[in-house]
């Protein structure tokens, strides 16, 4: 995460907001007198979003870091899987 002042954000608008998108990055804005506030992405948005969401049902983080480290010979091919 980078940090900018209010100032420098206001000057430089839009080419923080570029270099968010293009790098991915979040700019933490510190204001002198009010809470500070984020600019991110809209896609880094909605994969955090998406994170919060899945995270909701119990027990899937860990079934799907299970399956991660499941050695691919163990596991069912699509074709067979009853859908």
């Amino acid at each position: 995460m980078r940090d900018t002042t209010a100032n420098f954000f206001r000057q430089h608008l839009k080419s923080e907001v570029e270099l968010c998108i293009a790098q991915h990055d979040i700019l933490r804005v510190n204001r002198r007198h009010g809470e500070n506030f984020i600019v991110i992405g809209e896609a880094d948005w909605n994969a955090i979003a998406e994170t919060v969401y899945l995270n909701q049902f119990p027990g899937l983080v860990e079934s799907i870091q299970a399956s991660a480290e499941e050695p691919l010979e163990e596991g069912i091919p699509l074709q067979e899987l009853a859908w």
